[in-house]
């Protein structure tokens, strides 16, 4: 085992990345998931059995590129039952319809959540640039760009005031819209999947009631959607639905975030930066972060948990010559989750992971502790996953001291086969 110099009191206080998690789930599988299949050229075509009134139907093809192999991964059919939703959807025939429904309905919102003003007007110019993607390459109908967005109105008023328990189970009712969501913003026939055959070893690992951590780059608000779509399309539906996201203050903050973070499982904790801001709270949020580690701790301890964080700490950023290298791997963050794991006493893996979604959502450059981001834009763009090896088993008997290196290197070489 590796030893460690910091104390682990220090390291209880330390940062844990803005990200996203994932929590053991005994729900049935989701809607979402029962109407779309990850499957291979030679594969049958997915037949949906179940019967819906009305469906809007959209079709995605995603290019798998593994071991120099590339397989076609189509993720089918995702159906809504308009029957149950608002009247307005039946009225919808065009796109620019949809968008002044949408855009009134935002309005309207503006007036009734006065406190939530400049929430809402951040969310101007998403939505146009939103519109302006689904339309030009017709990645869904109209009516489910209504339903979206309606959806999310809705959620945002139930949710504008919640507060985040140090253990947030997902909320059920929202976790197929949170997916289908940002579905219509990616690229299909240019996003890569790599690693897939590692999916295998995650289950027989979690079978066999081992732990599993999954490391990785951080680059937008919704990976975690992202994630769990990679892990659905691919025949790991278990996976999907009992990961865990680490969550950070601004993602649990942001009522424009809410109804996305209230769809996915998260272990709550406040890094270093928001602990000491405003300072009147650093006490109470001190002992938020410990009762979250003391979870985490129980989590482990019980095996069989799989929980994704990013060590940097927070989304990579794009630099001025465009490039969005990967964010340095914080060593303290890496000891204490391999403190955790070693306490647990139950075998342990450490996943390699790199992500490439940036352009989906792109993050601010700046970073604000006290603001709300002020921006918000989207585009339709490719994405990547390459999911990696056990870096524990790669590393496990060489350069002890340098694992945080390590991981960075691996992980980065790994996105580079992505980007």
């Amino acid at each position: 085992m590796y030893s460690y110099g910091c104390s682990f009191i220090t390291i209880l206080l330390l940062i844990i990345p803005q990200t996203i998690i994932t929590v053991n789930l005994k729900n049935k599988s989701f809607y979402y998931i029962k109407n779309n299949l990850f499957t291979y050229e030679h594969n049958n075509k997915f037949r949906h059995k179940n019967k819906v009134k009305k469906k809007i139907i959209y079709n995605i093809t995603i290019n798998n590129i593994d071991n120099s192999q590339k397989h076609t991964t189509k993720l089918c059919n995702v159906y809504y039952d308009y029957t149950k939703t608002n009247d307005l959807i039946s009225k919808i025939n065009t796109y620019e319809e949809a968008y002044d429904a949408i855009y009134a309905e935002l309005e309207k919102k503006k007036k009734e959540h006065l406190d939530y003003i400049d929430n809402l007007n951040t969310f101007d110019g998403f939505l146009k640039q939103y519109y302006k993607e689904i339309k030009k390459h017709k990645t869904c109908t109209p009516q489910t760009f209504v339903y979206n967005y309606l959806t999310f109105f809705n959620a945002f008023k139930k949710y504008r005031n919640y507060i985040f328990d140090n253990l947030h189970k997902y909320d059920l009712s929202l976790y197929n819209w949170s997916l289908d969501f940002w579905l219509p913003l990616i690229n299909q026939k240019a996003s890569k999947f790599i690693g897939i055959p590692n999916i295998t070893k995650i289950k027989n690992w979690l079978k066999n009631n081992e732990n599993v951590f999954i490391l990785s780059n951080h680059h937008i608000e919704t990976d975690a959607n992202i994630i769990k779509m990679f892990f659905h399309t691919n025949n790991a539906e278990d996976i999907a639905k009992n990961i865990i996201f680490i969550g950070g203050h601004k993602i649990r903050n942001d009522p424009l975030s809410k109804p996305f973070s209230v769809a996915t499982n998260l272990l709550c904790i406040y890094s270093k930066k928001y602990i000491d801001y405003p300072p009147h709270l650093k006490e109470e949020k001190t002992a938020f972060n410990l009762k979250s580690l003391n979870t985490l701790n129980n989590l482990l301890s019980k095996g069989k948990q799989i929980i994704w964080f990013a060590p940097h700490g927070g989304r990579d950023r794009k630099r001025t010559n465009e490039s969005i290298p990967i964010g340095s791997f914080d060593k303290k963050i890496i000891q204490m989750f391999l403190i955790f794991a070693k306490r647990s006493k139950i075998k342990t893996h450490f996943v390699g992971m790199a992500l490439n979604t940036y352009n989906i959502c792109p993050p601010p450059n700046s970073i604000d502790v006290d603001e709300i981001e002020k921006q918000r834009t989207c585009s339709y763009s490719p994405i990547g996953i390459n999911l990696g090896e056990d870096m524990l088993e790669i590393y496990s008997e060489k350069n002890k001291n340098d694992i945080t290196t390590n991981f960075y290197n691996y992980v980065n070489n790994l996105y580079k086969q992505i980007i």
